[in-house]
């Protein structure tokens, strides 16, 4: 079994993040969980307009686009802007800090990929020993 590391970064101990200490809580509410995750993928290179991630993003309501956006606004992580056009459309751009993020859940996502087929046969093995089937 791997060790657990006491610290995370230079800065941050594994006590801090546990105890939600400083931002921490804070940067994890706004990163963390499906929905924020994807949308930061659908960002990727080039801005993108609300209606255009609302497809993009396949199965996010609009009150979860709308507060994740909010979020990543809030924080930094995007920038919101108004195109001049006779219709007001919104579009989002990653700033340097949500591509910097971005990166990292491309990287965490990369790896849930490669693992997936090891939790899909731990799922099976875990519900044929149960009796239970998947939620």
């Amino acid at each position: 079994m791997a060790e657990i590391r006491s610290t995370v970064s230079d800065e941050v101990t594994v006590d801090d993040v546990l105890a939600g200490s400083g931002t921490v809580r804070a940067a994890l509410e706004t990163i963390g969980g499906v929905w924020p995750m994807m949308v930061l993928i659908a960002l990727d290179t080039e801005p993108r307009r609300y209606g255009e991630l609302r497809r993009t993003v396949t199965g996010i309501n609009d009150r979860m686009l709308s507060q994740t956006l909010r979020r990543f606004v809030r924080d930094g992580l995007a920038d919101r802007g108004v195109m001049p056009t006779r219709r007001s459309c919104v579009q989002y751009t990653l700033t340097d800090l949500g591509a910097e993020v971005r990166a990292a859940v491309a990287d965490f996502t990369a790896v849930i990929i490669r693992l997936a087929p090891r939790v899909e046969q731990a799922r099976e093995r875990f519900d044929r020993l149960s009796g239970e089937e998947s939620p």
